[in-house]
């Protein structure tokens, strides 16, 4: 027969029991929530694109120095936007709520901008497939799993 053992800590503590950890692992988002926050990456990036392409407008031959001044603020606007959007679409995978709200604000004003620019322009396509893009997104946000996700977390500000 063996003698019994001390037992003994990870720390090396004689008599002690192991201590479990009283945090929970990081729950992970789910699907569908990353795929609106690639949505939102892919409409922060185009907003981008898209608001350069609009301050090279200034520089057409048939613009005026007041039309010069519109467009170069209205691109800069539309950067703007675009950085805000990749910007706090980096918060959702944590379970920011405040982040889901902002996003959905932002994603609402492009929703605005690209009715204005289908009503001016009606046969630019790719805006009518942005606007379906960032509707989809703003529906995942606030359904399904995304919604329960956001509704267990704590709501707080992680990091």
């Amino acid at each position: 027969m063996s003698a019994p053992t001390e037992s003994t800590s990870p720390s090396g503590e004689p008599g002690t029991a192991p201590r479990r950890s009283s945090r929970r692992a990081p729950r992970r988002p789910p699907p569908e929530l990353v795929v609106a926050v690639v949505l939102g990456y892919v409409t922060g990036v185009v907003q981008i694109l898209a608001g350069i392409t609009v301050m090279f407008g200034r520089y057409l031959p048939d613009t005026s120095a007041a039309e010069r001044l519109v467009v170069t603020i209205t691109g800069a606007c539309v950067v703007l936007l675009g950085l805000f959007v990749i910007t706090i679409a980096a918060g959702l995978t944590r379970a920011r709520r405040d982040a889901r709200v902002l996003v959905t604000v932002l994603l609402g004003i492009t929703i605005a901008l690209d009715v204005v620019i289908l009503i001016a322009s009606p046969d630019l396509w790719f805006v009518l497939v942005d606007l379906v893009l960032v509707a989809a997104a703003i529906t995942v946000l606030w359904t399904g799993r995304t919604a329960r996700f956001f509704a267990h977390s704590a709501g707080g500000r992680t990091g």
